[in-house]
């Protein structure tokens, strides 16, 4: 949303004003200053309650001791602090992202597409090129990394579908594509025969295992026999060997040794990001013990907020919740006295994705847990020109998604989280797994009273008018990963068409993009949480749709709801400029209980912070929103050293 320019020139003048007075915290006399350091000529968005901007700050050793006008700085350089001179640039505590998965966003020495979207004659090629280097052993398993489920993947002259792709060029060996979204994968035949059932008994996914009374049943809204795609809980039925981090055990010597390789790249990533402070999403032991070897080497360059993650347990709808407890608590005290990690945090996956392929024979429904039933569209797809037509009346089905926990045990389960002090991090994509994890987070609140604990849900991708507003009166943290917030129509024919009533002949921009329809105001809804009083936090899931962080995308896309040069996706729902930047940084902070150590640029404080070519503030005022997009960190300073510089 962009400012006026006198709002912006009012704001401007007053944090002016409020920097003149500077807040300080006077070094011990005799303090060794060698590590000490003031930085002046620099515009310091401080993140502090009053947000304040102000001219200098000062660092000895790894906390901030100073932050206000350029005079109340000569005490410490006529101490000895180094001076350094930042050239007029924009300055930020450092950034926290609170939805990561930080060992996806290096790849591994593996095949991978990269998040490039394919088409079947590409993707052919790509396992070609594939097979020899990465499965030279007869009969062994080729996996592909980063595949884009949603984008791409047309029919060719050769090719028909992902499954007859894979098919025709396999030579024998089972091969899956690892979807970038996390929830789904795609298989040849030989891969999709090698499914087994509870008892390790390979029956394989086909008409009779997931028909009516087949072994399977229960999972045939995961499976499509037609493209070969298969998701969340049925990937577990087949046994890829594999090098996925959720899949890895401690002391596996190449699992180890391939993960060990990419640690030093982690943290260059980060560290060029701006990012000095995560919550990785989903941790289990093989995780946590990469996290503790980055610390040892001196390359864990940010706070870690490790969240125990039990997601094999969530797509089972497996309720134990004595053990999740017992496993959550022994974490958390493995880390009690880690002055970069903790682990007070469990993660619960309420529900799947929202992608279906309304393509494939029949469609392919989405399965998030949905209010209503999902629709079955008619769509078709012109193989030349790309263009979609509806070609019959929709049907509503009798299906509206799954959500992994039964309303009941899910109140029970963040209950018993909430009364022993855990946060609680829910993935929650459906407005009807929204719905249940709010009934959850507020009957925890009701049996154990309020606790201040910051409970945050990720995704919303959909959520009921009512519910928006709740999320506000439960003060909940939310964490929307902005980037994903447009209109891509590529994207959207795979969700709204299951979502809303389609009529033959109607234009196909009209289904998507109508703003009458319910989904119109119902995703994404950026702007009415935040009125209704919820706290904006940021989360990128990489690697999920790319390994990149990219936090500033993130900003840009918060304030725009569009990809430069295209209509926004109901701009009445976005951000302001500042909004973002409190959920990067100062909200971040609340989000992961850590608002006294870090989040903004006060004495006392962790001296994270992060030096950028260009003023934020400007690109909003000018107009240009979109731009923030581009910005380049130039500096980025944890505990006072700089890990990052350019």
């Amino acid at each position: 949303m962009r400012l006026k320019p006198k709002q912006h020139l009012t704001l401007s003048s007053l944090v002016l004003l409020s920097g003149l007075a500077g807040c300080s915290q006077t070094p011990a006399p005799g303090t060794d200053n060698s590590d000490n350091t003031v930085y002046v000529n620099g515009q310091f968005y401080t993140q502090d309650a009053q947000r304040r901007k102000v001219e200098a700050i000062a660092v000895s050793n790894d906390k901030f001791v100073y932050a206000g006008n350029r005079e109340g700085a000569e005490s410490y350089i006529d101490q000895g602090y180094r001076v350094v001179d930042l050239g007029g640039k924009m300055v930020l505590p450092g950034l926290h992202d609170n939805h990561i998965h930080v060992m996806g966003v290096v790849p591994l020495d593996v095949c991978d597409l990269a998040g490039q979207s394919v088409n079947l004659d590409q993707l052919a090629s790509k396992v070609k090129e594939c097979l020899p280097r990465y499965a030279s052993e007869p009969g062994s398993w080729l996996k592909i990394e980063q595949w884009v489920p949603y984008e791409n993947n047309e029919p060719t002259d050769n090719y028909k579908t992902i499954r007859q792709a894979l098919d025709a060029v396999a030579d024998g060996h089972p091969i899956v594509l690892s979807g970038v979204d996390g929830h789904a994968s795609a298989y040849n035949s030989k891969a999709l025969s090698m499914a087994q059932d509870d008892s390790g008994k390979v029956v394989g996914f086909n008409a009779k295992t997931l028909g009516k009374g087949g072994v399977f049943a229960e999972l045939a809204p995961y499976v499509s026999l037609d493209s070969g795609v298969v998701r969340d809980a049925a990937k577990e039925k087949i046994p890829v060997g594999s090098f996925d981090m959720f899949a890895q055990e401690v002391g596996d010597p190449r699992g180890e040794a391939i993960y060990g390789a990419i640690l030093p790249k982690v943290a260059q990533v980060m560290a060029q990001s701006g990012i000095t402070s995560i919550q990785d999403a989903c941790t289990n032991d093989f995780i946590r013990e990469q996290l503790v070897k980055m610390q040892q080497q001196n390359l864990l360059n940010m706070h870690v907020t490790a969240a125990t993650c039990f997601i094999s347990d969530d797509y089972k709808g497996k309720v134990d919740i004595a053990g999740h407890l017992k496993k959550a608590r022994e974490v958390r005290a493995e880390f009690a006295g880690n002055p970069l990690i903790k682990a007070d945090a469990v993660k619960i996956f309420a529900d799947g994705v929202l992608e279906g392929d309304p393509f494939s024979k029949p469609p392919f429904s989405p399965n998030a847990g949905m209010l209503h039933p999902y629709r079955t569209p008619h769509l078709k797809q012109d193989e030349e020109t790309g263009t979609v037509t509806v070609t019959r009346d929709s049907e509503e089905t009798k299906n509206n998604g799954i959500v992994n926990y039964k309303a009941e045990d899910f109140k029970n389960y963040a209950t018993a989280l909430d009364a022993d002090g855990f946060s609680i991090h829910v993935h929650s994509v459906g407005d009807r797994a929204t719905r249940v994890t709010i009934d959850a987070l507020e009957a925890a609140r009701q049996r154990n009273g309020d606790r201040h604990i910051p409970h945050t849900i990720a995704h919303l991708q959909m959520v009921h008018p009512d519910d928006q507003k709740r999320l506000g009166e439960l003060g909940t943290f939310l964490t929307y990963t902005y980037a994903w917030i447009n209109e891509q129509p590529e994207y959207d024919v795979l969700i709204t068409p299951f979502l809303e009533p389609s009529k033959k002949g109607q234009d196909i921009n009209d289904l998507l993009y109508n703003p009458k329809n319910y989904t119109w105001g119902a995703v994404y809804p950026v702007g009415n949480t935040a009125k209704a009083g919820a706290v904006l936090v940021a989360g990128s899931d990489a690697p999920v749709d790319t390994r990149d962080p990219r936090p500033f995308v993130n900003i840009a896309a918060g304030i725009t709801r569009a990809i430069p040069g295209k209509p926004a996706y109901n701009p009445g729902q976005s951000a302001t400029l500042e909004q973002m930047l409190d959920a990067y940084t100062i909200n971040g902070a609340r989000a992961v209980r850590q608002e006294k150590l870090l989040g903004s640029i006060e004495p006392g404080k962790s001296a994270d912070f992060v030096v950028l070519d260009r003023n934020l503030f400007d690109l909003v005022q000018q107009g240009t929103p979109e731009k923030i997009a581009d910005t380049q960190v130039m500096q980025t300073v944890f505990r006072g050293k700089t890990v990052y510089s350019q």
